[in-house]
């Protein structure tokens, strides 16, 4: 395969990877609402396995070619992901806490069927996209151009594709943009698609744990207290987004490691000739 056919097919790899969530959104209407987001992730997820079928049968390869595999590490790959996203969310959630108005108090919803739907979805939505984004496009276009050509193609996909599922353009910069480098440099390093899921799968939880993505399951209650200003707000939001910068700065600096590392382990030993 050409340098360019592995581009093509990366980015027709993420392009098809739509056509299930479609028609997974499709389906997932035919549902009643507490069922909807399980149904609608476990479709991307089976259907985007049956892309990378595809895709690999045609140019013979098996799913170890891209770490989409089960293997005796898949576990601890998976839970140290987890780890690591957990970290990354306290660290946020506390400078938040710290530097902002911003308060936080135990307030869990009363546990129902709904409450467990909250959560339940959340691994196949993060699997789902893990396999769209980080298995055979990110494998694919980092054999033929290097990791940095990889990581940027796939997390400009990954921006654009939470834009068209209608997320505004600078969340979707700001948020998946800068973690798509935080997954696909977990995906490279781990040789699969465990650790990266972990991470996502993490943050989500966590997100939902405190609110953030509605109110629905949330065991925190994120709020400012009465009569905080519209300034102090906008702060919190610059403190946000400076968090996130340093989260993509702390990303390109682990990839620029591990390129030099991998730059190094792929360099032919000296020899000193007038020495023999």
């Amino acid at each position: 395969m050409t340098r360019a056919a592995a581009l093509v097919k990366g980015i027709l790899f993420m392009l098809l990877f739509m056509g299930p969530l479609i028609i997974g959104g499709i389906v997932r209407n035919m549902f009643p609402s507490t069922y909807d987001m399980l149904i609608y992730g476990v479709l991307g997820t089976l259907g985007g396995l049956l892309i990378a079928w595809v895709f690999l049968k045609t140019e013979k390869k098996s799913f170890a070619s891209i770490g989409l595999m089960w293997e005796r590490k898949t576990p601890s790959r998976f839970f140290s992901g987890f780890l690591i996203g957990t970290l990354i969310f306290i660290w946020i959630l506390f400078t938040l806490l710290s530097f902002s108005e911003l308060t936080m108090h135990f307030h869990p919803d009363p546990f129902d069927l709904r409450f467990l739907f909250v959560y339940l979805p959340i691994f196949p939505l993060a699997l789902m996209e893990e396999i769209g984004f980080r298995s055979y496009p990110q494998i694919r276009i980092k054999n033929a151009y290097g990791v940095w050509m990889s990581q940027l193609v796939v997390a400009v996909s990954f921006g654009a594709y939470h834009i068209l599922n209608g997320w505004s353009v600078y969340v979707s910069l700001t948020g998946p943009f800068v973690w798509a480098f935080v997954f696909g440099l977990a995906a490279l390093y781990s040789r699969g698609i465990a650790m990266p899921t972990g991470i996502h799968f993490a943050l989500n939880v966590l997100q939902n744990a405190v609110g953030l993505k509605g109110n629905g399951g949330a065991l925190w209650k994120l709020n400012y207290p009465s009569g905080t200003s519209q300034v102090l707000m906008e702060k919190t939001d610059k403190i946000a987004l400076l968090l996130h910068a340093t989260v993509l700065l702390s990303a390109l600096v682990c990839t620029a490691w591990y390129v030099k590392k991998n730059t190094a382990h792929k360099r032919p030993a000296d020899t000193n000739v007038g020495n023999r």
